[in-house]
Parts: C-alpha cells; structure tokens; sequence
C-alpha cells in the first residue's frame, strides 16, 4: 500500500532564497553531459537541487541533456540564482525558467527533468525553498514510471532490503522503511529502520524544530513510515546521514481511527 509523504523542510520553514525569482534575462549556450547550462557569456549554470548520479546511464542522460537543448539551448531565459555566490567549480547554483507565455508548463529547467522522470531530488541548502513543489513532480512521475523510474536501479529500496543498501555504498538513494526505534545521542537522534544491523537514518539535533513545526514529534516517529534520500555509508554499518530536513519525508496519519491509509 503506497502511502502520501510530506517533506518536512519545505512544510517547516522558507530557504534563504526564494525558488523561481529571475534575476536577468541570459542566453543559454550548450548543454553539456552533467547537465550543466553554459551560457553565452561564459557562465556556466549548476541546477542546483537535483541528482545527478542518474545519468551515469547513457539512455537517461542523452534523454535529459536532449530534453535541455530542445528547450533552453539558443533561446532567452530568466536566470535564477539559488546562491550568494559560485560554487568550488565556478558555476552558478541556479534555474532556468522561460519567460511567461513561451512554453508550457513545467518551464524551469529542473522542474521539467523531474516531471520527464529524468532526475531525482537531492535537497541542497541553496534550493530549499524549492523542495515542496519539486518533491510533488518527482512523485507523479514515479508513480507514473516516467524515465528512470522504469529502471529498478533507480527506484526506491525499501529500508529492509540489506542486500541492496550494501550493494550501493557510496551511492545517492531513495529509500522507504518504517521506524522501528528511535535513540537520542548528544547531537543526534538515530531512527533505526531495520534490527541489528539494518538501516539507520542519522538526524541532527537540530532538525528537531522543523520536525515540531510540521507536526511530528521525534519521539512519536516509532512505528511512522519514512521516506529518505542521501548517500549511504556502509563503513560503520549502514548509515544515511540527513544533511537537510527536506531529506526525510513522514507518510501522513490517517485523519480519524480506522481511515484507510491514503493511496497514491
């Protein structure tokens, strides 16, 4: 039975910068493999927020990169800006959106891979903002087994599969389990997905008032379904660190004893 999530860091609190905000009209240039913009001034354009470990499969990649250059490549667009500044690299964490009335909609350039199927969202500081509305695409599209959601590398293991999470160590995923404890450290709070040895999802303390905020107890989560995304660390057994509220989703409660849990 699939059940509703909500993000808890885009229902809980507003990132620094607002997500869809133009900033200047630029021309986009070239698409390259990472699906980074170049545009015709020299910048080069991050979408920030998205996963891009997808497109180490060339069918996936090709598709997006395509999806890019059909929309973007040659045309002026409105730049968003998601950062004070460039990353280590020099590229600007943004979006690129077409102005009003000059495409349908999705018309952002990291809305219209995730509604194609063809990223996932990997929830970063500078697209926070974003979460919510990016989340809701990621989800009709998986439920729609749009692109990569086709392809069982790609889709969401559950947190008792310990097969698969050792088998991706290292690797960007998406996971579901249920909660079966929750331990508090100094700085911490563990939410085990699975007995000894399973899956555990490390949260920062400090996460514990977006969590109040969006209505859920840490210490009520025994027993919630959770939805997560991060990279997992195998080296002292299987870990995923949530650097970012917006990494952890909680499936909604049925409204009234005895309702059926909602269905996708």
């Amino acid at each position: 039975m699939a059940l509703f999530f909500f993000a808890l860091g885009a229902a809980a609190g507003n990132g620094v910068w607002a997500c869809g905000a133009p900033t200047e009209t630029v021309r986009a240039d070239a698409v390259n493999e990472r699906l980074d913009i170049a545009l015709d001034d020299g910048r080069v354009v991050r979408l920030a927020g998205l996963d891009g470990s997808l497109y180490r499969a060339p069918a996936a990649q090709q598709a997006a990169q395509a999806l890019l250059a059909a929309r973007f490549v040659g045309k002026d667009v409105e730049l968003d800006v998601l950062a004070a500044g460039p990353d280590r690299w020099g590229r600007i964490p943004g979006d690129l959106t077409l102005p009003k009335g000059f495409g349908n909609p999705p018309d952002s350039a990291a809305e219209a891979l995730l509604a194609a199927g063809l990223a996932r969202v990997r929830p970063e500081f500078e697209a926070r903002a974003c979460s919510l509305n990016r989340l809701a695409l990621e989800d009709e599209a998986r439920r729609r087994g749009l692109g990569v959601w086709a392809d069982r590398a790609h889709a969401i293991i559950p947190g008792s599969d310990l097969a698969a999470l050792r088998s991706l160590g290292g690797h960007f995923i998406v996971i579901e389990g249920r909660v079966r404890r929750v331990g508090f450290g100094r700085s911490r709070i563990y939410l085990d997905l699975a007995p000894r040895g399973g899956l555990t999802l490390v949260v920062p303390r400090q996460f514990e008032p977006a969590l109040a905020r969006a209505g859920v107890a840490v210490g009520a989560l025994a027993g919630r379904d959770v939805r997560a995304r991060g990279v997992i660390d195998g080296r002292f057994g299987l870990r995923l660190e949530v650097g970012d509220p917006a990494m952890i989703e909680v499936a909604r409660q049925p409204e009234q004893a005895g309702e059926a849990e909602a269905r996708q």
